[in-house]
């Protein structure tokens, strides 16, 4: 597949698409804070709530770009069906779902966690994914599934079953979905692969596909994120995430990709932001990648 020239799309163009960003993240963050899946919280934090630095200026956090990280630990992989690839439609209606289960640890104490939360995370990673989508398919339209977008308000409890749902289908080594395992056992390898879609997995991306006349679907699977205070300089966090991409209308896994890091500090600024940023270099390998002229490794 060969990816568009970003020199070749018009000033007139880049605007527009500016323009439609900034409503997609109006339309997110006024919602996302109740949209399906699963949110939690875990060790020092409050669930659905904040603590006591919540409100308080933090001397120690910087402007977008003064963060510098260190990656370590990494593990990588992705897989893509050469078949479902090679037909790709650029000019499709994509169904854009929120990361379906999102897990926010913290220690205890925290000195820069005060905008750190299970949405802060689903939301910055949506900031990075609905740019590196407008770069890869700027002919896309893109649809946000969430009550009151795409669905309507009345699917609200459809759409929450639905999560949960896809989070529990068979996948991989006949695992749910939402486990890990079959990707971190395969660091580092990238392979074409027409993997095994389950009849119920199928069904159900094909129920999606006609109950909302769409094409296809992005789904995040699953996020871990936890903030450690004493990593780098400054700080610094671990990440794991599972990112899909579907052909709902043939019930086909177009790619998948995981990713796992540790994140540290080497500056004096610490990571109370933008912490999918590493994660969207990896992302952008998937999109950009001529697939149909890579060999497995």
């Amino acid at each position: 597949m060969t990816l568009p020239r970003e020199d070749t799309v018009m000033n007139k163009k880049t605007t527009s698409l500016n323009i439609l960003q900034v409503a997609f993240f109006l339309c997110l963050a006024a919602i996302l804070s109740s949209c399906a899946g699963m949110r939690d919280m875990k060790d020092g934090a409050i669930a659905g709530g904040s603590d006591d630095m919540a409100d308080r200026p933090c001397d120690e956090c910087g402007n977008r770009g003064d963060v510098e990280l260190k990656i370590t630990d990494e593990v990588y992989y992705r897989e893509w069906n050469q078949a479902a690839y090679s037909r790709i439609d650029s000019s499709a209606v994509v169904g854009v779902f929120p990361a379906l289960k999102v897990t926010a640890g913290r220690t205890e104490k925290c000195r820069f966690c005060h905008s750190y939360s299970a949405d802060a995370l689903d939301f910055d990673l949506a900031r990075v994914e609905d740019s590196l989508f407008v770069k890869a398919f700027p002919k896309m339209q893109r649809e946000l599934m969430l009550p009151g977008m795409r669905l309507p308000d009345a699917d609200s409890s459809y759409f929450d079953t639905l999560a949960v749902k896809i989070l529990m289908s068979k996948f991989a080594d006949d695992m749910k979905l939402e486990d890990f395992t079959p990707w971190t056992e395969r660091e580092g390898i990238e392979q074409p692969i027409t993997r095994y879609v389950p009849a119920e997995l199928k069904n159900l991306l094909n129920d999606i596909a006609t109950r909302y006349e769409l094409r296809y679907i992005s789904i995040p699977i699953r996020l871990d994120v936890f903030m450690d205070p004493d990593l780098g300089k400054s700080g610094g966090f671990t990440y794991k995430i599972l990112w899909t991409f579907w052909d709902a209308r043939y019930g086909e896994l177009v790619f998948l990709t995981y990713s796992g890091f540790t994140a540290a500090t080497t500056s004096r600024v610490s990571p109370e932001k933008e912490w999918s940023e590493p994660f969207a270099e990896r992302l952008w390998t998937m999109f950009s990648t001529d697939v149909m002229n890579l060999e497995a490794h």
